[in-house]
C-alpha cells in the first residue's frame, strides 16, 4: 500500500477528510505526544513492538537486530514514539531510500486504542516524509481488504501487487503462511498467553527460521 506525498505536510493535512483530521487529534487532546530519533529511543520502541507481537500471537525479533539496522543506515533509519504520560504507547521504525520512505515495523499497545495512537504515529511519519522531500510513503504489504489494508486505504494509499514466486518439489503446493491458515491456530493462541519475558527470549530463536 502507496501513498502519493505532497511536497508541504499541511496541504496534505487539509486534503485529508474531517473525520481522520478528528482521529488524529484525538490523542493529543488525550495527552499523547510523539517524538523522533534513533538509537536513543530503540528501548521504548523494543517495548511496544515486542508486547504487540506477543499480542498477535507472532514471535518477536531481537532487540540487536534492530540495532544493528540503525547503525548499519544512521541517515536512512528512524525511530518514532508515542507518549501518553511517560510510558510509550505507539511507535514505528522508519527507513528511507531514494525518493520512498517506508515503515516496515509499527505497534501500538491495545490498551491505548481509545485514543487512537497509531493515527498520531502514522500522521507524524507522514509529516516528517513530506517535510523532508520524498515522494511516497510505503506502508507495507496488507492482505486485500483486511482490516490493515482498509487503515492504510484511509490515508489515501493505493495498493500495488506484490508478485511471489515459489520453486516447489514436485506434488506439493504452495504454503499456506499465513494468520489465517487453521493449521496455525493453536500455536498462535499459546504464544499470545505466554508472559511477555518468555516470549521476548523465545521468539528471536523462532523468527529466524521462518520463512
Amino acid at each position: 500500500m502507496r501513498l502519493a506525498l505532497q511536497p508541504r505536510a499541511d496541504d496534505f493535512h487539509k486534503a485529508l477528510g474531517s473525520k481522520l483530521r478528528a482521529q488524529i487529534k484525538r490523542p493529543e487532546k488525550g495527552g499523547a505526544t510523539c517524538q523522533s530519533g534513533g538509537a536513543a529511543l530503540l528501548d521504548d520502541f523494543y517495548a511496544v513492538f515486542a508486547e504487540n507481537m506477543r499480542d498477535l500471537g507472532t514471535p518477536v525479533y531481537s532487540k540487536k537486530f534492530f540495532a544493528e539496522v540503525l547503525a548499519a543506515f544512521p541517515e536512512q533509519a528512524r525511530i518514532f514514539v508515542v507518549r501518553v504520560g511517560d510510558e510509550p504507547a505507539a511507535a514505528g521504525f522508519v527507513l528511507g531510500f531514494g525518493r520512498i520512505l517506508e515503515i516496515p515495523w509499527a505497534s501500538s499497545l491495545r490498551r491505548y486504542n481509545r485514543l487512537s495512537v497509531n493515527m498520531l504515529l502514522y500522521w507524524k511519519v507522514i509529516e516528517h516524509a513530506c517535510s523532508s522531500g520524498f515522494e511516497t510513503f510505503d506502508f507495507g504489504r496488507s492482505t486485500s481488504d483486511s482490516g490493515t489494508y482498509r487503515f492504510k486505504e484511509q490515508w489515501g494509499a493505493r495498493p500495488v501487487q506484490l508478485n511471489w514466486h515459489y520453486w516447489l518439489r514436485d506434488g506439493h503446493e504452495l504454503p499456506q503462511l499465513n494468520p489465517t491458515n487453521p493449521r496455525y491456530r493453536a500455536m498462535i493462541a499459546t504464544w499470545q498467553r505466554l508472559p511477555l519475558w518468555v516470549a521476548n527470549a523465545m521468539g528471536p530463536q523462532i523468527v529466524r527460521n521462518l520463512p
